[in-house]
């Protein structure tokens, strides 16, 4: 059986959604362009007031859009730069070298994969990535994300590492020695890893994808270690993934002055 629609939550939506196309409206003009009878709209816009989502301006009858309204779509724009930008560029990526991609953002004090192309690569050895997590200061990926924040937002991450007494983070108490890998990555232009205590037989090299001064996350390339070497990996991958990452963060700038 078909569950029945919520219509005063349709409406809200509606007096919502003509809000956000002007900027700042009377209730009476919302009423006009939703169709929706003006006290309703009152009724709407009291309850989106009373949430935070919206507020009055003291001198006149206008409404206007709050900051927490922008919370609403945050997620949004994070899924979809995955999947509708990240992700058919790491598609092309693999179609040209073989071995698997993933596009990683990160979540608290790691990052995790939220789309991958091991289920199609040729080479790839894993299956069933995504969610995956992967500790900042040990993966390819997480070093390509903390090396290129911005400066404040890389103190604050890396003193939070250091008080995790998860076992993944324990460089991040060794901050001479943090600060170091940090800066080599950096240099660098990208991060590497080779083996290590989680997958020992993967290496790997990562990108960021930023905006701005914004880092969304990351795209990485995984090879099998003993097949590939740092060096060669190094040497046949990071340009193809340069390119990928070039695309991706173009498609983001245009799509965000459009």
């Amino acid at each position: 059986m078909q569950p029945k629609s919520i219509r005063s939550f349709s409406r809200g939506l509606a007096v919502l959604s003509a809000l956000n196309l002007h900027g700042s409206a009377t209730a009476l003009a919302l009423a006009r362009e939703t169709g929706v009878p003006r006290a309703t709209v009152y009724r709407l816009l009291q309850t989106l007031i009373e949430d935070g989502y919206i507020g009055r301006g003291p001198a006149d009858d206008r409404f206007h859009l709050q900051l927490k309204v922008r919370g609403l779509s945050e997620g949004f724009e994070d899924e979809q730069w995955i999947s509708t930008i990240a992700g058919p560029a790491l598609i092309e990526l693999t179609r040209r070298i073989s071995w698997p991609c993933d596009v990683c953002a990160p979540e608290g004090l790691k990052m995790v994969i939220h789309e991958t192309t091991h289920r199609v690569a040729p080479l790839s050895v894993d299956r069933n990535m995504v969610g995956e997590e992967l500790p900042i200061l040990s993966s390819a990926t997480g070093l390509a994300y903390i090396a290129f924040l911005p400066k404040e937002e890389q103190q604050t991450l890396l003193g939070l590492l250091a008080q995790s007494s998860h076992p993944r983070d324990a460089l991040a108490r060794d901050p001479a020695e943090a600060l170091r890998l940090i800066g080599a990555t950096r240099r660098r232009g990208y991060g590497v890893r080779q083996s290590g205590a989680i997958w020992p037989h993967t290496g790997a090299i990562a990108l960021p994808i930023r905006v701005g001064r914004r880092v969304l996350g990351c795209i990485n390339v995984v090879w099998m270690a003993r097949v590939v070497s740092p060096k060669d990996g190094v040497s046949r991958y990071l340009e193809p993934l340069r390119e990928a990452q070039r695309i991706i963060e173009r498609t983001l700038a245009e799509a965000k002055h459009r």
